[in-house]
């Protein structure tokens, strides 16, 4: 959202910025989210490969922004049945590649606390209408085993990827400043603004709230009672936020954390961003 409001100021640098307005299916002039659900060597990637060298013209430098490279948040596609995070994250990474014109690619990851990440996720799905309770869900998962490391590892394999640049989601905003001045040229950092968040998630007042509407109506539209509940019990009026694991799993979750980032930090090829 930072990126996208300096749009302008970035193409005059010589900047083309891909962001998700213009990718994802909704709005897709550029259908990256098609070509990647169908799989490599698919007609949306060629089309996607076509109109992005089209919309960059010679704009020296390209930003590609989508999290859903990676792939999405639904139960049983995230993790595979062994417990593999994003399984299909390489092959997607590898076609995402291709339709930039091939590299060499820095990648740019933003990490989690593993039960943090694995509530948003969930809270993701809630919102789309998909999920109701969080046990179902994790399908037996142990939420403190994400496997960043395993991740970043599978990435770095990736042909035409230079470097990855990480950094803890929680660090974003003592890092944010270091991460502008390496991902943009010259003084663009600067000049990027810095908005409110665009996506606040589910409080635990709003959740509750919602789980009790819908657990008395099966009928609702559970899309619109999560927009609602997002309306009613917003964090800007200091509802907290949404807690759905018990202080010992998050204790658990917080050392593995942080003995993944350390993992993570040791890799040829990783530069760690930490204030």
């Amino acid at each position: 959202m930072s990126l996208r409001r300096a749009r302008d100021e970035l193409r005059a640098a010589g900047v083309f910025l891909a962001e998700p307005s213009m990718l994802r299916e909704e709005a897709a002039t550029i259908p990256l989210s098609q070509a990647l659900a169908e799989g490599e060597g698919c007609a949306a990637q060629h089309d996607c490969r076509r109109l992005l060298a089209e919309a960059r013209g010679d704009a020296p430098d390209l930003l590609l922004t989508e999290e859903n490279i990676l792939g999405g948040t639904r139960r049983g596609t995230m993790f595979s049945p062994q417990g593999v995070l994003y399984p299909f994250a390489v092959r997607r990474l590898r076609q995402a590649i291709d339709i930039t014109g091939g590299g060499p690619v820095t990648l740019y990851l933003g990490l989690r606390d593993p039960a943090d990440f694995q509530v948003s996720a969930f809270a993701l799905q809630l919102a789309l209408g998909n999920e109701l309770e969080l046990a179902p869900y994790l399908q037996g998962r142990d939420p403190v085993r994400v496997g960043w490391s395993g991740l970043v590892r599978r990435l770095l394999t990736v042909p035409g990827v230079a470097g990855i640049v990480v950094w803890r989601l929680e660090d974003y905003a003592a890092v944010r400043s270091q991460l502008l001045r390496m991902l943009l040229p010259g003084d663009l950092a600067a000049r990027i603004p810095d908005p409110p968040p665009s996506n606040e998630s589910l409080t635990q007042p709003g959740y509750d709230w919602f789980l009790s509407r819908a657990m008395a109506d099966s009928e609702i539209d559970l899309r619109v009672l999560a927009r609602r509940a997002r309306a009613r019990f917003p964090r800007s009026q200091g509802h907290p936020p949404l807690r759905l694991m018990d202080e010992a799993t998050r204790a658990r979750s917080a050392r593995a954390y942080a003995a993944e980032i350390a993992r993570i930090g040791s890799l040829p090829g990783v530069t760690l961003l930490q204030p």
